[in-house]
């Protein structure tokens, strides 16, 4: 089967490619490295192909079975510098859903945890979004989208709602990264890291190679929809940091400030039961060991962000 993977330069779309080629699908990838890095795709370089576009320009690929659109703007903060991010996110993936409903392919797509920012924990896949950030609007817009292509032209679809991704190769997302990444960051280059608030605010770590489980199982599906791609457990910032310490060995100089942040996400908490049930998906990989497995890859680095 030949498979398309958006974004396949980055942090998740980069793992997403290597596995497929693993086992033993046609791979090719579609990046603008706004975020992404060449580099991360070195172990299978020569059994791919690679463009250099954004998600837009996904044709110029050829036919596909299957599509995995990763290749989207993946942080709060990017569309708070830039809220016209919105619509280019949602043009975008416009483009990505009439190339499979062209093509006749399947699609896995990335959508966000974030969508229920305002809502008491576990989240579950019925909770309808509230009004609260630019990055979920796109998101939410998207969902609603793949919807209405299935309703309209029969696309098949998978809308996959990551909770809180960590693990290796997040280092060209710099300021971008998930906190797991920047706590180890700030850990290895011994600098201060800055706390919003208090550090209660809760997370559902959820290891990348999971991610990656989720997506091929959600390809491999007869299912339509919105899955919860997360763990069910969610941990407190200061409980992550200690993980993270205890890993290195060392304590991380901290500094708890007020946040300046409007409608922050206070808890993300995956409900896992629909994920489960329909896709079989389990998230299997535990905080302590994918922190020490990214921990070890950000260690060999040359050099790793000093961001803020």
């Amino acid at each position: 089967m030949k498979a398309i993977v958006t974004g396949g330069a980055g942090f998740i779309g980069s793992h997403i490619a290597e596995r497929l080629v693993n086992e033993g699908y046609s791979v090719s990838v579609i990046d603008s490295l706004n975020t992404g890095d060449k580099n991360n795709l070195k172990a299978i370089s020569n059994k791919i192909k690679f463009i250099k576009e954004n998600a837009s320009q996904i044709s110029k690929l050829g036919k596909a079975d299957i599509v995995f659109h990763e290749g989207i703007y993946s942080s709060t903060p990017m569309y708070r510098k830039d809220n016209t991010l919105v619509g280019k996110a949602v043009s975008e993936f416009i483009a990505v859903l009439n190339y499979c409903v062209k093509n006749k392919c399947k699609l896995v797509f990335a959508s966000s945890s974030s969508i229920y920012n305002g809502y008491p924990p576990p989240h579950n896949e019925e909770m309808i979004p509230k009004v609260k950030d630019f990055y979920t609007e796109a998101r939410y817009s998207m969902e609603r989208l793949a919807e209405l292509f299935n309703q309209m032209y029969g696309l098949q679809y998978c809308g996959l709602r990551y909770f809180s991704v960590y693990g290796d190769r997040e280092e060209s997302k710099k300021e971008f990264a998930n906190m797991v990444s920047q706590i180890i960051w700030k850990g290895l280059l011994d600098k201060e890291l800055i706390i919003y608030g208090d550090g209660t605010q809760k997370r559902d770590l959820t290891n990348v190679a999971d991610v990656v489980s989720a997506n091929l199982l959600a390809a491999k599906s007869g299912e339509n929809g919105i899955f919860n791609v997360g763990t069910g457990i969610s941990y407190s910032f200061n409980e992550i940091i200690e993980k993270v310490e205890k890993a290195m060995g060392k304590k991380i100089k901290r500094k708890n400030i007020a946040n300046p942040l409007k409608n922050y996400v206070d808890i993300v908490h995956a409900d896992t039961k629909k994920s489960m049930e329909k896709l079989g998906f389990s998230a299997k990989i535990k905080p302590e060991e994918g922190i020490n497995a990214a921990l070890e890859y950000y260690r060999k680095l040359k050099k790793v962000p000093d961001i803020f």
